[in-house]
């Protein structure tokens, strides 16, 4: 990796501190996303992914700075912390809801949650939307009206998750196979995994709670579609996080390849589709190979060479890169 510049370096010491705290959780930037504790298949009761964590973290006490997508996972941190019994966890859920709610705008009959930060990986600025809160935002609603019995909750459900079951448009890809729910609707389409599974998560959650039967198709052509895209999300090493056509392979990060083994283990559940149960276990496997120091080997020169592919674009903005989630 050539260093050109004392700005390259830092941002790919940056790039390296993340990788370590991804493959040694509890380091930097090292967050466990395992199984929740009580997926049901038959309901809608524990969420899909453990988000406790966010229950600890810094900004749990004070959620009206978080952005939108950090208020409705810490929601889904709530509501798991209060499956296991009444307590204040329930209170809080639903303080997060009522803000998660504030903060949506309307169009139409849908409820959209503009995101405000510039992802310069994929070329997104800002405002831009995202089928992973429009799908985690529908669970957590899902899950508050489930609680309280109150129709508006329901409503929202439907709204969040509207923008996901139109035939295509900003947050859906039509492919032969079916609809790809996009996390980062970029242009050329990053057809991010993680966020795909997501936003079809929160499509269950409104097809099997509200017995919604268009949610319902969506759900199953779109998991059909992530079905047959499995092989090109598998490079027979390790997962690919996205598939932007970057220079070089967008590699998962140790910790969402993890994250990846656990989602497709959960859709097995949900479907019974054998090809997800064994992408599990082969991706579990991959992880037992010692290959994590040549993922982040690989992330240091893929931020190196992105970053400088980046900056020789016209219009390029030196400032976005500082700001991007990614």
């Amino acid at each position: 990796m050539v260093i050109e510049t004392s700005n390259g370096f830092r941002r790919a010491v940056a790039a390296g501190a993340q990788a370590w705290g991804s493959v040694f959780p509890g380091s930097l930037g090292g967050e466990r996303f395992p199984p929740g504790r009580a997926i049901s298949t038959r309901t809608v009761w524990g969420y899909y992914l453990d988000y406790t964590h966010k229950t600890r973290a810094h900004g749990a006490a004070t959620p009206e700075l978080l952005p939108s997508v950090g208020v409705i996972q810490l929601a889904l941190g709530w509501w798991e912390s209060s499956l296991g019994g009444p307590g204040p966890e329930t209170e809080r859920f639903l303080e997060s809801c009522e803000l998660a709610l504030a903060r949506a705008e309307t169009r139409g009959d849908a409820l959209l949650w503009p995101v405000l930060t510039p992802v310069a990986k994929f070329g997104l600025r800002p405002p831009w939307h995202s089928a992973l809160l429009q799908g985690q935002a529908a669970s957590i609603f899902v899950r508050a009206h489930k609680l309280t019995g109150e129709s508006r909750w329901g409503a929202a459900a439907r709204a969040a998750v509207a923008p996901l079951l139109e035939p295509r448009g900003e947050l859906v890809t039509a492919t032969r196979s079916g609809p790809i729910l996009e996390e980062a609707p970029s242009d050329p389409a990053s057809h991010i995994l993680n966020g795909w599974i997501s936003a079809l998560w929160g499509v269950r959650d409104v097809a099997v709670a509200q017995g919604d039967d268009r949610a319902h198709a969506v759900f199953a052509a779109s998991a059909g579609a992530l079905r047959d895209h499995l092989p090109v999300y598998d490079t027979g090493w390790w997962t690919l996080y996205s598939l932007f056509p970057h220079a070089l392979p967008d590699l998962a990060k140790p910790i969402y390849h993890a994250v990846h083994a656990d989602q497709i283990e959960v859709l097995h559940r949900l479907t019974g589709i054998v090809e997800f149960r064994d992408a599990a276990v082969r991706w579990r496997g991959y992880q037992r190979r010692g290959v994590t120091a040549a993922v982040v080997a690989q992330k240091l020169l893929f931020t190196a060479v992105d970053g400088r592919r980046r900056r020789r674009r016209p219009g390029f903005d030196r400032n976005a890169n500082k700001r991007s989630a990614r």
